[in-house]
């Protein structure tokens, strides 16, 4: 088993090779490292995060069954953390940004833009709790990027190590879907502010985000009315509860005019949008998405006076899929028409998103729960009308402030959608 710690960086490599008499005693001198050099196996670390191995030899029991039964060691998590020195300013003070993933959606891509924001001025040490894309992007940006965990005892390890090793006072989490790590963290003297996106009625597994943050702010007041029983019950301090609206990305702005842009989604798709009115929708096709009512709305406006083409953008879902893609695949194949057309197209998520941003004229939001879409401040950042359900969103904050040309109809009320349409063709 010497040899396989050594291979797998458990511990250090002993003084000597084992053909020399010195060998004992200096292998023996590697296993001290254990507990006391966070570089190497902390014995410590997996009692607590295995108890059901307490009693025997934790680094035997790795070696033997552990490393085969996908258990992790803090040499394992270690492989997580990214760290370049070369970009840690000593006058510069550490705050720590946390996302719950590191896809290019929502909540992750607020936290990537505070992140970017802040980087000017503090040392950020950006945490996501499952890898991605933005994990690269913030190892060129960050000089200090941890892939974390959604179990609470990896994130002690991570909030640890963390505030072990940097002066951090300050930790913001971008989603209240980052609660094992934000739990982890309260544990530490670090102050914490998490942002709210997520409406309660489907939050109910991260809930306790109103015990563990000091600060909660949220997105809306629409969203704070869904949680202010609980925060009533709880009697959480008003004072340590706000409302600050979110801003669009700040890569959201429009890229060319919309005649080039329709034009180049023409070419790409091969749809006529000749004297075409462009709706748009866009996200991961689900059912608190609406994606089912889009193709309604869809559907009403072939048979509406007018040329429309309706066009969905977002990660697909497979028919096969037992929740909602079953459901949808059968709408869709009982809504095309006598040429096989369906009524919507749908379009991949990729980079023909912001071109079809650029040629939109109408910008709909089919969610039936929605706190504050990207999508919409996209829309809206590009002048685009957004048309969206009265009370499913956080939306009327900022049409009350201006930022966003906002037209709210009766939740499944199609035809009041479609009339809103039909006003901005």
């Amino acid at each position: 088993l010497d040899e396989l710690a050594i291979q797998e960086g458990l511990v250090p490599v002993p003084s000597v090779p084992p053909s020399n008499p010195q060998y004992i005693h200096a292998f023996a001198t590697s296993l001290a490292a254990m507990d006391s050099d966070m570089r190497y196996f902390s014995k410590e670390f997996y009692f607590a995060r295995y108890p059901d191995v307490i009693g025997g030899d934790p680094i035997a029991h790795f070696l033997r069954y552990g490393r085969h039964e996908g258990r992790v060691t803090n040499v394992s998590l270690m492989e997580n953390v990214f760290v370049d020195t070369g970009r840690i300013d000593p006058n510069l003070p550490f705050v720590i940004i946390g996302v719950h993933e590191a896809s290019k959606t929502g909540a992750p891509i607020v936290g990537m833009d505070l992140a970017l924001q802040m980087a000017n001025t503090h040392n950020v040490i950006f945490v996501s709790l499952r890898d991605g894309p933005l994990i690269e992007t913030a190892r060129k940006q960050f000089p200090i990027v941890i892939v974390a965990s959604y179990f609470f005892e990896d994130n002690q390890f991570f909030a640890d190590f963390i505030c072990n090793s940097y002066p951090v006072t300050d930790a913001i989490l971008s989603s209240a879907c980052g609660l094992s790590f934000l739990m982890a963290l309260s544990l530490r003297e670090c102050r914490i502010t998490c942002l709210v996106h997520e409406f309660l009625e489907y939050m109910s597994p991260f809930t306790d985000i109103i015990y563990y943050a000091d600060l909660l702010i949220f997105s809306s007041r629409e969203l704070l009315k869904s949680w202010q029983y609980l925060l009533d019950n709880y009697n959480r301090d008003p004072a340590s509860v706000m409302v600050l609206p979110q801003p669009a990305s700040v890569a959201s702005s429009r890229k060319m005019t919309k005649a080039e842009a329709r034009a180049k989604v023409s070419a790409v798709t091969g749809i006529d949008l000749n004297g075409a009115t462009i709706v748009l929708a866009a996200g991961q096709i689900q059912i608190r998405k609406g994606t089912d009512i889009f193709l309604q709305i869809g559907s009403q406006l072939k048979r509406t006076e007018g040329k429309f083409v309706s066009i969905w953008i977002g990660e697909q879902i497979s028919e096969f899929e037992s929740t909602f893609g079953i459901w949808l695949h059968a709408q869709m194949e009982r809504s095309r028409d006598a040429d096989g057309k369906l009524p919507v197209h749908f379009e991949p998520a990729g980079p023909l998103y912001s071109v079809l941003m650029d040629a939109a004229d109408v910008f709909v939001v089919t969610s039936r729960l929605d706190p504050l879409p990207n999508v919409a401040l996209d829309a809206a950042a590009r002048d685009i009308p957004v048309i969206a359900f009265a009370g499913a969103t956080g939306l009327a904050d900022l049409a009350d402030e201006g930022k966003i040309d906002l037209i709210e109809v009766e939740i499944g009320a199609i035809d009041e959608v479609i009339g809103a349409i039909k006003s901005h063709a």
